[in-house]
């Protein structure tokens, strides 16, 4: 099932299942290569290598 988003800077969901959620890399880098994500008060990095794979780092 796929939900649109009511604004444009949601991302885009995809339900998997009742416990998975799939959001499209897209949208959640918006065209960058780089974005910090914040998680029990510890920053990480999510990267785009050249060979358009994710590396997460703390």
């Amino acid at each position: 099932m796929l939900q649109t988003p009511s604004t444009p800077s949601q991302p885009v969901r995809t339900e998997a299942s009742d416990s998975k959620t799939c959001i499209d890399s897209r949208q959640l880098l918006a065209g960058r290569n780089l974005i910090e994500i914040e998680h029990a008060g510890q920053r990480y990095q999510l990267r785009v290598t050249r060979e358009n794979k994710l590396i997460l780092t703390k």
